[in-house]
């Protein structure tokens, strides 16, 4: 028998899968990951930490195969997925310069801002966007080239996480280091989507330099081979194929069996993502602030996609800092069924999901409960933390509607796609049709998929995802709990676009003060 390993190095920590040729996973594990925080707006990660995470994954995954019978040397191949968001900086030994910037780091705001004030807006039309935040790689890389010179004078690459973890495995050097078109479209800014690859013109404006790059290839290239000093970190077999793997909002996405134009997939994790499937730069949606445009796995497969910084973070917040019950998972679900006995739009209360800022246009925005009074409870507080990224939702999808997309289903992904009430609630406030797939795997399903085509085990990377995703379980939306919602979003809006902009910015001075 013959098997393929999916990892998927995320924010929160990596998952590895062990997957059959016909889709049946027969070992898994998760490391978590540690972010360091260094104060408001600086969040950090160690690329060796990474390395270290991803191997243990594997291992511990490969470990739970052979326990079911799998022999070590069926392993096949082993492709990798990862956080589009922060670069590992190396210097001409290959050395890491500086910890990751995450997307949960605001440190770059002012050169994204400076952007938007100064440069030409090459990015509407090449990188299929009008938004400029901090998260976006160009941007991270000024602040390091204008706030650490002596690092900035070390560095020879910057590479991608997931690109960076396959080239350890493989015993690749800093020459050899390389990226694919999703992790270049992954920069936000600073690649163009006609030649899939980075734009000379964006980054001579930025003030970066193109020899840093690394080199492209496609997703399913063999970019080489475990070695073995990485075979006895791991498990794997010496010499095991290493694809060159995806961005894992692409692999998040095309994991659900979304490959059509309309579909729609929410990645309910961390970082809590919308994708929708479109056939190219779409004008109206590109001049949105928020939207982000991306190539996805598949070729002539492109997304726009919405994002809550601190989505499925906020959910995680409050079990830990509010309730005081770190690390008990199992209390997601008593938390649902309290939601669950709430009426639609929580009793008035209104929480705004800010905790690692805003968006480009709220800039300032940060993590906030409007409307409690002396019966809110831990059910009201809940539901209303589970509504508001229904509302992000249901902005996205308006754009993208507006935008001439006819939508016919949003697939479910993520930690939270087994959420029965949270479903509902995207389901109701949004009015589209909430799908969970069959398989809820995430980024490793198709990353094990992805193996298997570089590989020349499976008829394609299309078909074999929609036949391993057959089948799951669809929530539609209720009509009055949608036309309530449709009036609260309006209000919603009016208090985001108004008042709440001069209480955000109050609340800002006050933390620097």
């Amino acid at each position: 028998m013959t098997v393929t390993i999916g990892v998927d190095v995320g924010t929160q920590g990596s998952k590895a899968a062990v997957y059959t040729g016909d889709g049946v996973q027969v070992g898994r594990a998760y490391t978590p990951h540690t972010i360091t925080y260094l104060g408001p707006g600086r969040a950090e990660m160690d690329p060796e930490h990474l390395v270290d995470a991803a191997c243990s994954a594997i291992a511990a995954a490969l470990d739970d195969a052979v326990a079911t019978g799998i022999n070590r040397r069926e392993v096949a191949g082993i492709a990798l997925s990862g956080i589009l968001v922060g670069q590992v900086l190396l210097d001409v030994d290959g050395t890491v310069l500086h910890p990751i910037i995450t997307s949960l780091d605001t440190r770059a705001q002012e050169h994204a801002a400076a952007a938007g004030r100064d440069l030409e807006p090459l990015w509407l039309t090449e990188s299929g966007t009008s938004t400029l935040d901090a998260y976006a790689a160009p941007f991270q890389l000024q602040w390091i080239r204008d706030n650490r010179p002596e690092i900035w004078s070390r560095v020879v690459r910057t590479v991608s996480v997931a690109p960076y973890v396959s080239a350890r495995l493989a015993g690749l050097t800093q020459e050899e280091m390389y990226t694919d078109p999703t992790h270049a479209s992954g920069w936000m800014v600073g690649w163009d989507h006609e030649s899939r690859t980075f734009s000379p013109r964006q980054l001579s404006a930025f003030g970066l330099p193109t020899g840093i790059l690394p080199r492209m290839v496609a997703s399913d290239d063999i970019i080489g081979h475990v070695t073995a000093e990485f075979a006895a970190r791991t498990g794997l077999p010496a010499g095991t194929p290493v694809v060159a793997g995806a961005g894992d909002v692409m692999q998040s996405t095309l994991a659900t069996g979304m490959i059509n134009v309309g579909q729609a997939t929410d990645s309910a994790g961390t970082t809590s993502i919308l994708t929708v499937g479109v056939d190219g730069v779409l004008p109206e949606v590109a001049a949105m602030p928020g939207m982000l445009f991306s190539l996805g796995t598949l070729p002539g497969q492109a997304i726009y996609w919405g994002y809550i910084r601190a989505g499925g973070l906020s959910l995680r917040w409050f079990r830990d800092q509010v309730a005081r019950r770190e690390q008990d998972d199992s209390i997601y679900a008593t938390f649902d069924a309290l939601a669950a006995g709430v009426t639609p739009g929580s009793d008035g209360v209104l929480f705004l999901p800010y905790l690692a800022g805003g968006n480009p246009d709220s800039p300032h925005a940060s993590g906030t409960w409007l409307g409690m009074d002396s019966g809110t409870d831990t059910a009201r507080l809940w539901r209303s933390a589970l509504e508001a990224v229904a509302y992000e939702y249901a902005t996205t999808l308006d754009v993208v509607q507006r935008g001439g997309v006819d939508l016919t289903e949003v697939l479910v992904t993520g930690g939270g796609a087994a959420s029965t009430v949270w479903n509902q609630i995207k389901a109701d406030v949004t009015g589209v049709p909430w799908n969970r797939p069959h398989r809820v795997d995430g980024p490793p399903l198709a990353n094990a998929a992805l193996a298997n085509q570089a590989l020349g085990l499976s008829a394609g990377l299309a078909a074999q995802l929609t036949e391993w995703n057959s089948g799951g379980t669809a929530v539609l939306p209720d009509a009055d709990a949608h036309h309530y919602y449709r009036q609260a979003a309006a209000e919603r809006t009016r208090l985001l676009t108004g008042p709440m902009q001069e209480v955000f910015a109050s609340v800002r001075h006050l933390r620097d003060l």
